[in-house]
């Protein structure tokens, strides 16, 4: 299992709200699952899902919220859609040890 805890996240909103250049993000892959975490009011967030083949990752949170991200092995960057509710955009996460 490879674990990345302090990474951070360009997030991007398809409605009038500003981007964000949010950090406090950890990103865990073990083998063909992926998992994204964060907190939101003091919450843990975990969206996690499997590899649907060529690095392409479909992603659950709470059953409500979904994400497909892109994953190139040994890339330094995850992204994709992420869609919460009526809220959705795009992300970019940074990873770092």
């Amino acid at each position: 299992m490879t674990i990345w805890k302090n990474c951070t996240c360009d997030l991007y909103f398809f409605d009038a709200r500003a981007d964000l250049k949010d950090p406090g993000y950890e990103v865990r892959i073990d083998g063909d699952e992926m998992v994204i975490s964060y907190q939101d009011d003091g919450e843990w967030v975990n969206y996690k899902g499997k590899d649907l083949g060529g690095g392409h990752y479909e992603l659950i949170a709470d059953d409500v919220s979904r994400a497909m991200m892109h994953w190139v092995p040994n890339s330094e960057i995850i992204e994709g859609f992420w869609q919460e509710g009526d809220n959705f955009g795009m992300w970019r996460l940074y990873l770092k040890d």
